[in-house]
């Protein structure tokens, strides 16, 4: 996936607009704007950037102070690679950076132009990387897989990338085709089903209980509950041909007609 930036000069009608890939945000794609606009600055200039990002003006003077940061605290900063770069550029350019805070939405004529050069990136279709090995405050850097470089909180990014993994290996099970076909279509929230699975009411991790309750979430969400279609399969000697629901006496019972049988 990949996100798009622009900007321009107010001065001169000077503007380019790129495209970068790996863990798009708004935030990122500011930064990066951030970062091309001072790469074309010249030496010892006072530069003034007006942005609609609040978070991007936030980390810009969170990360400044690197040599007083420790590498742990400074790779949980979002987009630190980029952060790096654009304090590294600042300081052998000798400029003096400030930023104005631009509402959003509110009709800037320049604001609105930034806005329609970050669209046009989307056009654009080779990216643009930063190698970072040779960044002096850039001591360390995680890669995941020799390839996407992990520029943000390394535990919660690859937390995040597993669970990823997780979903996929979870989607491609035979006899989950409907979860996956459901995901495609948007209907499912996965981080509202990750807090239910992990939605513990019993207030014991090792409660007998919860784990129950676990196991039921588990066979509910995956359609495998105990219904008669699945007894049928599985002990065709004890459970006969007969799966009619014992409620409508209608229709089979399945775990698609558990939820939907008006007699239940």
């Amino acid at each position: 996936m990949s996100q798009n930036w622009g900007f321009h000069t107010t001065n001169d009608n000077i503007f380019y607009s790129g495209s970068l890939k790996f863990f798009p945000s708004s935030t990122k794609a500011e930064t990066m704007a951030i970062l091309t606009a001072l790469l074309v600055c010249p030496p010892r200039c006072k530069v003034v950037i007006n942005t609609d990002s609040q978070a991007a003006i936030d980390a810009f003077h969170k990360s400044k102070n690197l040599h007083s940061i420790s590498p742990r605290r400074f790779n949980k900063i979002n987009n630190n690679i980029l952060w790096s770069t654009i304090h590294h550029v600042i300081n052998k350019l000798t400029l003096k950076v400030t930023f104005i805070k631009v509402k959003a939405h509110s009709g800037d004529h320049y604001n609105d132009i930034a806005d329609a050069l970050a669209k046009a990136g989307r056009l654009i279709l080779t990216t643009m990387t930063i190698k970072h090995d040779h960044l002096p405050s850039q001591t360390l850097t995680l890669e995941w897989n020799g390839e996407i470089p992990l520029d943000k909180d390394v535990r919660k990014c690859v937390g995040t990338i597993l669970n990823y993994k997780r979903i996929k290996n979870h989607l491609h099970h035979p006899y989950l085709s409907f979860i996956k076909n459901a995901t495609k279509d948007n209907l499912i929230d996965w981080s509202l089903s990750s807090k239910w699975f992990n939605f513990n009411g019993r207030n014991d991790s090792t409660n007998e209980k919860h784990t129950k309750d676990l196991k039921w979430k588990i066979r509910c969400s995956t359609l495998s509950l105990p219904t008669l279609d699945i007894l049928n399969r599985n002990y065709p000697l004890l459970i006969n041909n007969n799966i009619t629901c014992l409620f409508c006496e209608i229709e089979p019972e399945n775990n698609h007609h558990l939820w939907t049988c008006k007699d239940t």
